[in-house]
Parts: structure tokens; C-alpha cells; sequence
């Protein structure tokens, strides 16, 4: 829920102070809401090939912006994980090679988190007072072969 902060001046015993107003705010939703992005999500995530040949599933957790105008913006990853992997073939490889696929898959998951949040429709913005602001959102992306 996204919060803001007014001041407002209130009479007391007469002095004048300033006091923090809470303002709540509609968050931002999906056309269709969570069950739509779930099926937008499913439909649209790339499987990266890399991690399939090594049997990778992880996850990213993306935060961006849902703008005035509802377009996604400031797109960020954050959070990259490899949950688990073939260790068969993993454990085949050097040590440097592992770190080096560690990373390689982290990239690859928050470049395919980011490419799908830029792809999005537009989203019902946040309001606050009836008026549309922009609110942070954060969105955990799961990478799994369903293939196999």
C-alpha cells in the first residue's frame, strides 16, 4: 500500500503545528489482476537455453515503477538466486566455471525479468485522493524447465 505524507496546520490551545496527514493510496494493479499477471507471466517467460542445459531453476525478484500513466519504468533486479541445478553435469565443471554460470545465470534471469516488465500492457496506476501517482511494486519471477 503505498503511504504519503501531507502537513497540515491544526490549531492547538493556539499554536499552530504541523502534523503528518496519512494519505492511502489504491496500489497499482494488472489488467485482470493477479491471476492475469500470473497467466501474462506464465505465457511470456523465457526459459533461458543455458540454464536448461544445466537443469537450473531459480529466481529474481524485479522492482520497477508503475507509473501516472501505468507503463512500467525503473526496472530493477534485485535478489538473483539458482535454487538448484543438475549437479551431475554442474559438478563436472571447475570451480571458476561455476562461479563464472552462478553469475551468468543471474544476469540471464533478471535480463528475462526486465525484458517481460517492458513487454507489459498497461497497468491501472496507483491513486491517491482519486488521482493517479506512481507506486513501486515488487514481483518475484520463478525460472523453472517445464519441459522436463
Amino acid at each position: 500500500m503505498a503511504q504519503a505524507t501531507d502537513s497540515t496546520d491544526v490549531k492547538n490551545d493556539g499554536a499552530e503545528q504541523a502534523l503528518p496527514k496519512l494519505l492511502v493510496a489504491d496500489k497499482p494493479e494488472f489488467p485482470g489482476g493477479r491471476e492475469a499477471l500470473d497467466k501474462y507471466l506464465h505465457k511470456n517467460v523465457r526459459y533461458p537455453d543455458l540454464a536448461s542445459d544445466y537443469g537450473v531453476e531459480g529466481s529474481v525478484v524485479m522492482h520497477f515503477t508503475v507509473g501516472a500513466d501505468g507503463k512500467p519504468t525503473d526496472i530493477t533486479a534485485r535478489n538473483c538466486k539458482v535454487d538448484r541445478f543438475n549437479t551431475t553435469k554442474f559438478s563436472s565443471e571447475t570451480e571458476a566455471r561455476q562461479k563464472e554460470l552462478r553469475k551468468q545465470f543471474a544476469l540471464l534471469f533478471a535480463k528475462e525479468g526486465a525484458r517481460v516488465i517492458r513487454k507489459m500492457p498497461k497497468w491501472t496506476p496507483a491513486k491517491v485522493n482519486g488521482k493517479n501517482v506512481p507506486a513501486s511494486y515488487e514481483l518475484i519471477i520463478r525460472f523453472y524447465d517445464i519441459s522436463k
